[in-house]
């Protein structure tokens, strides 16, 4: 059976990964050539970003699902390094599920209540 500490680094492996992937996803929403505008600026147009966000909110929305949780991991691997402790460690599990599910559901809503254009 694997420790703890094996793994969360398997998960910080997993969302390093998936954050290459989501974040080369949403830089390539910014090449104009891909989406037959003339410059970079007009990428940066609210009525181009609000359609974006209508047709790739989920990819956002993953995003930062994923950035949150690998931020989150990476901060409860180190605290599990200072101090060791079955109390502790319960605690730490805890906050970092409550963190992580606290700023999940402001990210989802930001998505999901998007006003309309």
């Amino acid at each position: 059976m694997e420790n703890k500490a094996s793994n969360i680094q398997i998960w910080q492996y997993i969302t390093a990964i998936l954050l290459i992937f989501l974040l080369g996803y949403h830089l390539l929403q910014r090449v104009p050539w891909l989406f037959n505008v003339s410059t970079f600026d007009q990428t940066l147009t609210s009525a181009f970003v609000y359609n974006q966000y209508k047709e790739a909110g989920w990819a956002l929305l993953l995003l930062a699902w994923v950035a949150l949780f690998h931020g989150l991991n990476g901060v409860r691997g180190m605290l599990f390094e200072l101090h060791q402790g079955k109390t502790y460690n319960t605690i730490i599990n805890v906050l970092f599920w409550l963190v992580f599910i606290v700023f999940a559901a402001i990210a989802a809503l930001t998505i999901v209540k998007l006003p309309a254009y």
